[in-house]
């Protein structure tokens, strides 16, 4: 597990998040949360990963970056989370209020929008928009 700098918001305990998720679904083999300058993960114990700590830095930098991208299409509404499935895995990025990120890494059989839809529901008392 990584982490960032001390949270300035009292209610962003992302090293708590990031457990939270990973408990919520056995499907969920890493979570990755950033909130303004701020990270964590968490992988699930016992199972192999595929990225890095830079990988994992990286991914939430990219995913960041990304969201503010679909945040600009106002036509289509707000965003509520975004899907990829890969080879190996399938990965699941969803906001975490207004500044922040999620980023889970999930077993390529797993039902992406049950954990989506489950993460999101977890997550609402985090959020600060």
């Amino acid at each position: 597990m990584t982490k960032g700098t001390p949270s300035q918001e009292k209610n962003m305990d992302l090293e708590k998040i990031c457990n939270e998720i990973l408990q919520s679904d056995k499907d969920i083999v890493l979570v990755a949360v950033s909130y303004r300058a701020e990270y964590s993960s968490k992988e699930r114990e016992g199972v192999k990963s595929f990225e890095t700590k830079e990988d994992i830095e990286k991914s939430l930098a990219d995913a960041s970056l990304r969201w503010v991208t679909r945040r600009s299409h106002r036509e289509l509404g707000e965003p509520i989370y975004a899907m990829a499935k890969y080879e190996k895995v399938k990965r699941i990025t969803a906001p975490l209020g207004r500044y922040g990120i999620i980023l889970c890494v999930l077993l390529p059989t797993s039902d992406a929008e049950k954990i989506a839809t489950n993460v999101i529901k977890l997550v609402k008392k985090y959020s600060d928009s």
